[in-house]
This record gives structure tokens, C-alpha cells and sequence, in this order.
């Protein structure tokens, strides 16, 4: 079998979703919890500030301008209960609490890439 078609396999069997969470500055910590616990290590915290006017962030439920923005590769299979713990840990159902959403990869060019991703590294490539 050669590489590309060896790639197109594992791309198809084991999709991924990126989680995107948006919470306060200072609570990504929590969130990186929640990961952890699912042994979910692939993550990534960045700072972010907002820049909408205040109208559109009362509308959103959304408070201080100073984000946590965390992006983790997640199994799509478990995104569903990662999303749903999150949310109970750090109470989205109260507004400004924080948001998550999941976005599908379709595709990821190179097959150490895609180990990395899935934290499967013990394969010969």
C-alpha cells in the first residue's frame, strides 16, 4: 500500500474535531483540566481580547473583553461528552460563563502529523 493511500485510511477511520472554548481570562487552567482528565494532551491556550462593542457582547452574555482561547484535537466520537463537561464544570448556563464548539477536520496533511494529533505514536510509519 503506498503512503498517500496508507494516510487516506486512517484520515477516514478516525475523524477529529477541533474544540474551540472561549472563557474569562484565568479559567483556560480549568478547562486544560477537563482535557487532561480525558487524557487529552494535544492542547493549546492562547490569550485573546475582544473587540466588539458593548451592545453586541451584553446581547452574547459576555463580560470582560480579556479571553482564554483553548484549542484541543479531540476524537470526534468524544466530543459530545468533552463539550458537555466543560460546560458543567465551568457553568456555561450562565451567561458570560464561557463557550465551545466543535469544528471537523476533514484533513491533515502528513501521517506524523496526524499520529501526533491522535496521540498515536507507536506505529511504524
Amino acid at each position: 500500500m503506498a503512503q498517500n493511500e496508507r494516510i487516506e485510511t486512517i484520515c477516514s477511520t478516525q475523524r477529529m474535531d477541533l474544540v474551540f472554548t472561549i472563557v474569562s481570562k484565568g479559567k483556560g487552567e480549568s478547562v486544560l483540566d477537563v482535557f487532561r482528565e480525558n487524557n487529552i494532551l494535544q492542547n493549546t491556550i492562547c490569550h485573546g481580547h475582544g473587540t466588539a462593542p458593548s451592545s453586541i457582547l451584553e446581547v452574547l452574555g459576555l463580560g470582560a473583553t480579556d479571553k482564554d482561547i483553548i484549542l484541543s484535537f479531540v476524537k470526534a466520537e468524544n466530543s459530545k461528552k468533552i463539550l458537555a463537561e466543560i460546560s458543567k464544570k465551568l457553568d456555561f448556563s450562565k451567561p458570560g460563563h464561557g463557550i465551545a464548539f466543535t469544528v471537523p477536520l476533514e484533513s491533515v496533511a502528513g501521517i506524523m502529523s496526524f499520529k501526533f494529533l491522535t496521540a498515536d505514536l507507536t506505529e511504524e510509519v
